[in-house]
C-alpha cells in the first residue's frame, strides 16, 4: 500500500507503514493512529482526516499554518473528487500531508 509524505520544503517521498489505513469498508471511516501522527510531526489528537474514499486516505495536521503545499494538493486533486485553488485560501492545503493509496 503505497504511502506518499509530502513536505512543502522537500520532494514528496514514499513512507513504511506498519499498519493499514484505508477506510473501515463498513463505515467508511479512517483510522487515526499514532504511526500517523508521527509522520506528519504532530500530536495524535491534532491529525485530521482531509479526505478518504474506498481507496485512499489523506492526512494533515489540523489548523496548520505554514506554507503551502501545492505537490499535495495535485496528488490529492488527482485522486478524488475534490479540486483545490492556490488561489483561494479555504482551499489551500498547508503544512505536510500524508497519501496512503491502494
Amino acid at each position: 500500500m503505497p504511502a506518499i509524505l509530502y513536505l512543502p520544503t522537500k520532494p514528496p517521498h514514499e513512507v513504511a507503514l506498519e499498519e493499514q489505513y484505508l477506510p473501515a469498508l463498513s463505515t467508511g471511516q479512517a483510522y487515526v493512529s499514532a504511526e500517523v501522527a508521527s509522520l506528519l510531526g504532530c500530536a495524535q489528537h491534532l491529525v485530521d482526516v482531509l479526505d478518504c474514499g474506498a481507496d485512499y486516505v489523506a492526512y494533515s495536521v489540523f489548523d496548520y499554518e505554514g506554507a503551502p503545499n501545492p505537490m499535495a494538493m495535485s496528488a490529492l486533486a488527482a485522486i478524488s473528487a475534490h479540486s483545490y485553488d492556490i488561489k483561494d485560501d479555504d482551499q489551500v492545503l498547508q503544512g505536510p500531508v500524508l497519501v496512503i493509496t491502494a
